[in-house]
């Protein structure tokens, strides 16, 4: 028996899609093995660089950090961002640090951070603290954070206002310029 192939359009139609699938996965497997590293680095370069909805997560010096941005644009060597959601978990189930601001910037040539409207908590296994802020300052030089308009701290016994603080890594507060502490639960008999 003889079989004549026959070409019709469905034989096409596959035969194409079969080439075309071939073909992308070709280029998937490239671009899997791009430099990230590099990648990244030219995506930093980028003038009018508009990114959305970033997580990262970074391991420093034992703790976890893990940074949400909703919306980031670059403009020269500033990052502006609107939203900034930072979670720290400290090493040893020392408890978690947590920073939501409403808007940050972010200057590449000088590793230094602002981030506004800064709401947040300071947590132990015994205590959590509640943070509020005009302004927090951040510099990767000596990685200290400074409060220059000001910084709130609260729980259900006192409240403390200062009209500026710096803070180091591990939680030190230095209230500069001194402040006001005020207790707010009642004294039991």
């Amino acid at each position: 028996m003889k079989h004549k192939f026959k070409i019709t359009p469905t034989k096409i139609f596959i035969v194409a899609l079969f080439i075309g699938i071939i073909i992308l996965a070709q280029y998937a497997m490239r671009d899997m093995n791009l430099d990230i590293d590099l990648l990244r680095e030219s995506l930093m370069k980028m003038p009018g660089l508009v990114m959305e909805n970033i997580q990262f997560s970074r391991e420093v010096s034992g703790d976890m950090w893990r940074v949400k941005i909703p919306y980031l644009d670059r403009d020269g060597n500033l990052f502006n961002i609107k939203s900034l959601d930072v979670i720290r978990e400290i090493s040893g189930d020392n408890g978690e640090w947590r920073f939501f601001g409403k808007e940050g910037i972010y200057s590449i040539d000088q590793s230094v951070a602002s981030v506004y409207g800064l709401y947040g908590t300071l947590g132990t296994k015994k205590q959590t603290w509640t943070l509020e802020s005009a302004q927090l300052d951040w510099t990767q030089k000596n990685n200290t954070f400074v409060f220059p308009d000001g910084l709130v701290i609260y729980d259900s016994e006192f409240l403390l206002r200062t009209p500026l603080a710096s803070m180091d890594n591990s939680g030190v507060i230095l209230l500069e310029q001194g402040g006001v502490i005020q207790w707010v639960k009642p004294i039991t008999k």
